[in-house]
Parts: structure tokens; sequence; C-alpha cells
């Protein structure tokens, strides 16, 4: 029944941001019903927003490097697989767009997705069954942007996984505006033409591993200890 419900609020995000974009509505449809259910599960559903402060501990640097070299490797990987892959390319952002890409989306995404509705299917399915419908979800939303689908996929996988395994919302929305912030850069690109290709593909590869294995390391907040 509850994955009945979270593929009900899919496609109805899906819907409005289908309207947003058909009605040129830069937004602000889509961040007015995606207040409105934050409110929602806050007040309705008595599971009130709180943001964890973020705890300082040294894997913090592994969370990061994961999304940044892991952003890195797919979109060189892509230009060179697909042809004209309009991978997360933005033309020139306005203030309210950036606003939008760096605060509104990846705060707002987070809360409905990680915070309430992974959670809600956790309770019924197994973490893994969980992790990979509310990713099918999250890449559903997606679909009318130029954002590529496998990578938003992938991507809310890892966040999914980090979300579970620390229950710190704080840290699934830096990584989400970092990986934000990555997509309106064109830092890959220029490090890609000035660097030779094979070299960076070598390194990100040995790095996303290794920050893997730290992060699974990673016994300070780690949510199979919260279980218990």
């Amino acid at each position: 029944m509850k994955r009945i419900y979270f593929f009900l609020v899919v496609i109805v995000l899906a819907f409005i941001s289908y309207l947003d974009f058909h009605y040129s509505l830069n937004g602000f449809l889509i961040i007015s019903f995606d207040l409105f259910l934050v409110l929602y599960y806050s007040i309705i559903k008595s599971e009130p927003v709180s943001l964890i402060n973020l705890k300082v501990n040294f894997n913090l640097i592994y969370y990061l490097l994961f999304v940044v070299c892991f952003y890195s490797l797919y979109f060189l990987c892509t230009s060179f697989i697909i042809v004209n892959d309009n991978f997360l390319t933005f033309s020139y952002l306005n203030k309210f767009e950036i606003v939008k890409v760096l605060v509104l989306y990846p705060i707002l995404e987070e809360l409905i997705f990680r915070k309430y509705l992974l959670i809600s299917l956790v309770k019924t399915k197994p973490e893994t069954n969980s992790i990979l419908t509310l990713s099918v979800g999250f890449t559903l939303i997606h679909f009318i942007t130029n954002s590529s689908l496998l990578y938003v996929f992938l991507l809310s996988i890892f966040l999914s996984w980090v979300y579970l395994k620390t229950r710190n919302i704080c840290l699934t929305i830096i990584l989400h505006v970092l990986n934000n912030f990555l997509s309106i850069t064109n830092l890959i690109s220029y490090l890609s033409k000035s660097i030779s290709l094979f070299i960076i593909l070598s390194v990100l590869i040995i790095l996303v591993v290794f920050a893997l294995v730290k992060i699974n390391d990673d016994k300070l907040n780690q949510y199979c200890n919260e279980r218990k």
C-alpha cells in the first residue's frame, strides 16, 4: 500500500513538473507543490522538519570526494560514449535560477524523497528494495529536465544509502548541493581539455572506490547501530 502511495506522489510530482515546464512557470509551481508536501508531512503526518546538525567527522570529506569524483567520471565517460549528451549543462542562469538549483531544489527534494518517502518505504520493505523503488521515482520526476536520467538514478541510490546509513538529512542536502554546483560549472570540461583523459579517468576510478570503502567504514552515525 505504501508503494502505491509512493508512486501516486511521484506521478503527481511528475505531472506538476510537466505543467511547470509546459507553461514556462520557471519552477514556481514545482516549488509551491514541494512546499505543500513538506508542510503536509510535517503537520498532518506529524513528521516535523528537523535538520540534524551535521556532526563533524573525518569521513565527511570522503562523502564529498565521492560526489565530485563520480560526477566527473560519469561526465567524462558519457561525453566520450554518447554523442551530444546534454548531461546537466545549463545556459546562462539568472539569480533566481541559481537559488533554485543550489538551495530550493536540494532542500525540498531531500526532505520529500529521503526524509519522508524513503523512510515510509523502509518501514514495510527491505532497504535495498526501498532504495531502488525511491530512485526510480526520483528519476521519473526529472524526466523532463535536461539531466542524464541514468546519473540521476545512480545519484539517488547513493544519497538514499547515505541517509539510511547516517539518518542525517543535512549531509544528503550538502551532497545534493555539491552535485548541482558541479552541474552548473564547466570545471570538468575544462580539466578534460587540459590534462590527459586517461590519467583523469584512472585517478577518478581509484578515488571513487577509495571513498566508498571509507564511507562504508563510517561507524560514527551508522544506521545499523541505531537499530540495536
